[in-house]
């Protein structure tokens, strides 16, 4: 999974020679679908996006891309007995967790008729995930750490405020699904749902 971390990276660095491109950064909202009795259910605004988009010839609808993303859960839990060979202790305690992911991604982007403004699209990332699961109790603390396989489908709008800028907007849902388990604390693959929305940095072609 390493290797795939390695792979998403080479191509992020190599996007970024191409003359049709924008950049964004966003916060990313996000809901857990899986491991919600560990962390809880509810959303968090914890997290953020940065990526790049190249479109290789000028009046394309495909582009292609990299993503890097955060985003991390928390969850309170009441005094518990924790039981060891050595003893027990009781505490209230705090579960967390840390993601972290890196994909390539293409995109489609549909014509609004004759707008130059407004630019939805889908896509789709592939890429690789890297969780740390982590228990806080007292002075102590458990951790797990784990790499997976992530995949993104993503659907969203770009908008560009004014013809010849080179600042606009963008948001966007997607659905998030990556084989990074915990078997440490008898967890699955971990999906969520995200909104996220942010500003575009675009090339003035």
């Amino acid at each position: 999974m390493k290797y795939l971390f390695s792979i998403c990276f080479l191509f992020a660095a190599h996007v970024l020679c191409a003359q049709h491109n924008y950049f964004y950064v966003s916060l990313d909202v996000n809901k857990p679908l899986a491991g919600t009795e560990w962390m809880g259910g509810g959303a968090s605004a914890r997290g953020a996006r940065l990526g790049y988009r190249s479109f290789i010839r000028e009046g394309d609808r495909f582009s292609l891309g990299a993503d890097f993303n955060f985003t991390s859960y928390n969850k309170y839990n009441p005094t518990h007995v924790f039981e060891s060979p050595g003893g027990a202790i009781g505490t209230d305690y705090y579960n967390y967790l840390y993601q972290y992911g890196l994909t390539v991604s293409g995109q489609y982007y549909f014509p609004v008729g004759e707008s130059e403004h407004f630019f939805p699209y889908a896509g789709l990332g592939i890429g690789a995930t890297h969780i740390e699961y982590t228990r806080y109790y007292n002075i102590y603390s458990d951790v797990e750490k784990k790499w997976g396989f992530l995949a993104r489908p993503e659907a969203g709008i770009v908008i560009r405020f004014v013809k010849d800028r080179a600042i606009g907007a963008m948001a966007a849902v997607h659905y998030d699904y990556t084989t990074a388990k915990s078997p440490k604390f008898g967890l699955g693959n971990f999906s969520s749902v995200g909104f996220q929305v942010g500003l575009v940095f675009m090339n003035r072609y």
